[in-house]
């Protein structure tokens, strides 16, 4: 049975597969006592954890960069000057 270009059955039987499949995964989760609201909590706190990581990282290495940057960013100027003088000399 098709409709354009969906099979039907290959659809239907991939529903009942995938409802089996949660079915299980769903039945150990609750045998090791793990339940949707925990699970989701857990989540999103393991999200919000890493953007607060994310966020420290950041505040660290700002500092450093822009210290950095006062050094770095004139020598890239004077080099990329240099160089642009060498060129139109030849």
């Amino acid at each position: 049975m098709k409709m354009g270009k969906i099979d039907v059955r290959k659809l239907i039987g991939t529903g009942i597969k995938l409802l089996l499949v949660c079915l299980l995964v769903g039945w150990i989760l609750s045998v090791i006592e793990i339940d949707a609201l925990g699970f989701l909590r857990f989540l999103s706190q393991s999200v919000r954890h890493a953007g607060e990581l994310a966020a420290d990282a950041v505040r660290w290495a700002v500092p450093y960069i822009l210290l950095g940057a006062v050094v770095v960013v004139p020598y890239y100027i004077i080099k990329l000057g240099l160089d642009l003088f060498k060129r139109r000399k030849s």
